[in-house]
């Protein structure tokens, strides 16, 4: 992630009288690992929505980053679980941007917080992967 590429020149010299000599420059790249995993700006995010919120309100957006390159540095979004668990309908994720939206209704009576885990998977041959919380408090 700091230095990509190294350019070295490697000068040969024989050790004649007069020594001749050669020269050549080497560029070494250096191919990226997936050894950084996405990390979210915030660990926990709190948000408060009424009760009335229609279905499509934006719950939150989350934003998560990856210093890697190419493929390893590419990631998306998913919810991988719910407090309820039966609540987990209630929203979805769009898996590029990060915005949390209303699936369905909420009901303060029903449930006054939901609390989603959300993970950020990069695409690198070995997946690594980041985790946020999302806290709704439904208010009456």
């Amino acid at each position: 992630e700091s230095v990509p590429e190294h350019r070295l020149v490697l000068t040969a010299s024989d050790g004649g009288r007069p020594a001749l000599t050669g020269t050549v420059q080497l560029v070494i790249s250096v191919l990226d690992a997936n050894d950084n995993a996405p990390q979210f700006n915030q660990s926990v995010y709190k948000v408060q929505l009424p009760e009335d919120a229609a279905e499509g309100t934006l719950v939150a957006r989350v934003a998560a980053t990856d210093p890697d390159e190419g493929i390893n540095q590419e990631f998306s979004y998913s919810i991988v679980s719910s407090v309820p668990a039966s609540q987990r309908d209630a929203f979805n994720i769009d898996p590029r941007t990060g915005e949390i939206r209303l699936a369905g209704l909420l009901d303060f009576e029903d449930v006054r917080q939901h609390e989603l885990q959300i993970e950020a998977r990069d695409k690198g041959i070995l997946p690594l992967s980041g985790h946020c919380s999302v806290i709704l408090e439904v208010l009456d």
